[in-house]
């Protein structure tokens, strides 16, 4: 009889450690999974307000508003298209539709950007296709703040003998991310003519929406 109730007792001990061992321990919540990190965002909109003016900031000749879209592709690369209008004493508008593909590289806080464009430009008078050249240089200050240190713009229209629209731009300005989703930025650029000389200055205010 005791053989028989020691053999019980110790299978009983066997079949409760083997439960124990399939169930959480006692008392300990279930861990809950790692939280996985954010996708990063790969659309950008940008909407922007600017001012056109003589040199020197005096004069102004134009109201100008733009709407930038970009889709980064992976790598640096990306694509995107521009829809801009300038307009003169609320009646002469002038309007240009651009598609735009770049490459980025960044290093030591520094990105730099080319880019080409190809586009149409819009006038009373008629409409000409253009081609574009851009070149930039940012520098991430610190969190949130980056000094966009150079950009560089070059346009002319693809039948140049016909269409008088070649011109450099140059510019700097500033970006501040409001959060990882909104930034706003600022930027004066100053224009110079086919020969390289100065004909205009512009401001230009600016909200960007990452998705």
């Amino acid at each position: 009889m005791t053989k028989l109730l020691i053999s019980t007792a110790i299978a009983a001990l066997f079949a409760t450690t083997a439960v124990a061992g399939d169930l959480p321990g006692k008392g300990k919540a279930p861990e809950a999974p790692a939280a996985s990190a954010p996708a990063a965002s790969v659309n950008s909109l940008t909407v922007q307000y600017g001012q056109d003016f003589g040199v020197g900031l005096d004069n102004k000749t134009n109201d100008s508003y733009q709407v930038a879209y970009t889709r980064k592709l992976g790598d640096g690369f990306s694509v995107g298209g521009v829809f801009g209008t300038t307009q003169a004493d609320h009646k002469l508008l002038k309007q240009n539709l651009e598609l735009q593909a770049g490459y980025s590289h960044s290093i030591y806080g520094a990105t730099l950007t080319g880019k080409v464009g190809v586009g149409e430009r819009f006038l009373d008078t008629g409409n000409f296709p253009y081609y574009a050249l851009y070149g930039s240089l940012d520098y991430k200050v610190m969190d949130g703040l980056t000094f966009n240190t150079v950009s560089y713009r070059y346009r002319d229209a693809f039948d140049a003998a016909e269409y008088s629209y070649k011109s450099h731009q140059l510019g700097t300005g500033i970006t501040y991310d409001i959060n990882s989703a909104y930034s706003v930025s600022a930027k004066f650029s100053r224009n110079f003519d086919s020969s390289y000389k100065a004909t205009g200055d512009s401001v230009t205010a600016g909200l960007t929406a990452k998705f």
